[in-house]
């Protein structure tokens, strides 16, 4: 069955709607990214889907127009990231963007093997403390702003999930790992902890976000070329119900009209489920329960 996604109009006189993958450029934040494809594609809204710290690259999902709203119904838990790390430095913001705070010389006959067992007791369910310049929340600032003034947030560890490290490349002071972790784990914390663990301090000296969710590097476009795209209309945007990934549910016209008003209507499906119409017209999410769906959210008509 063909599926579309429900649009709105941009400068270029195609539809703009649903989720844009970007590779980042180094230097961006994320917020910067999605204020200059908003500006050059004239879409009244752009957000994005997880943040990418400014000296990072790699994968960033943008949301455009209505798919805004869904952005909470993104299944992005698991990321993928390869990271360059150099041993026997610490910095105050654990990239090598920062001051430095801390040398040491990297541990006398470190093996590949020795290395790899550190790695693996970060592996797994962890309590993570997020890095000073980052953007958690702290005495009602964000914790880099009070860095940033010299003041040394306590920020509390929280649960993350490390699912794996592996170690790609071995030649201390600097080592590749690819690390595949859950939605809000700190990559320049987990380098910091395991220099910590080592005795000699470390830092993140690049790092690229491969994969989001479902959404890969090998698809990520480069953000200079989205206007040209957008203006031959070959943007390439994953409409909003397919992004989900949930399963789908279609309605006749009626009961379309009434779910799009936040109406219930029948269904045997249990969980949430990507609603449509006939004519294969995303039109919301909803939670099926004892035979009815329910709306969550629905596209705005």
């Amino acid at each position: 069955m063909g599926r579309t996604s429900r649009n709105s109009s941009g400068r270029y006189g195609r539809k703009l709607e649903g989720f844009l993958v970007v590779d980042k450029p180094k230097g961006w934040t994320s917020h910067d990214v999605v204020a200059w494809v908003r500006g050059k594609l004239n879409v009244g809204k752009v957000g994005h889907t997880g943040t990418l710290d400014p000296s990072a690259t790699g994968v960033l999902v943008l949301a455009l127009g209505q798919a805004t709203k869904f952005i909470p119904f993104l299944d992005e838990s698991e990321k993928e990231y390869i990271v360059t790390l150099h041993l026997g430095m610490a910095t105050d913001t654990d990239d090598a963007e920062g001051r430095v705070v801390g040398t040491c010389e990297v541990p006398d006959g470190l093996t590949r093997k020795n290395f790899k067992e550190v790695c693996l007791k970060f592996e797994g369910d962890i309590l993570q403390r997020p890095p000073a310049f980052s953007a958690v929340h702290h005495k009602g600032r964000r914790s880099y702003e009070l860095a940033r003034m010299g003041e040394v947030p306590d920020l509390p560890p929280r649960r993350v999930r490390i699912h794996r490290i592996e170690v790609l490349d071995f030649h201390p002071p600097s080592v590749g790992l690819k690390v595949i972790c859950s939605k809000g784990t700190y990559i320049r914390a987990l380098v910091r902890d395991i220099g910590e663990t080592l005795g000699c301090g470390a830092h993140v000296e690049a790092l690229v976000r491969t994969r989001s969710g479902p959404f890969r590097h090998e698809g990520a476009i480069p953000l200079d070329d989205v206007p040209r795209l957008a203006s031959e209309g070959t943007l390439p945007l994953v409409p909003v119900g397919e992004a989900l990934g949930l399963p789908e549910v279609e309605l006749p016209y009626e009961e379309a009209r009434s779910f799009l008003h936040g109406g219930e209507v029948p269904g045997p499906q249990e969980g949430r489920v990507a609603v449509y119409s006939q004519e294969g017209e995303f039109l919301g999410v909803g939670e099926g329960r004892e035979g009815r769906i329910r709306p969550l959210r629905v596209i705005s008509l």
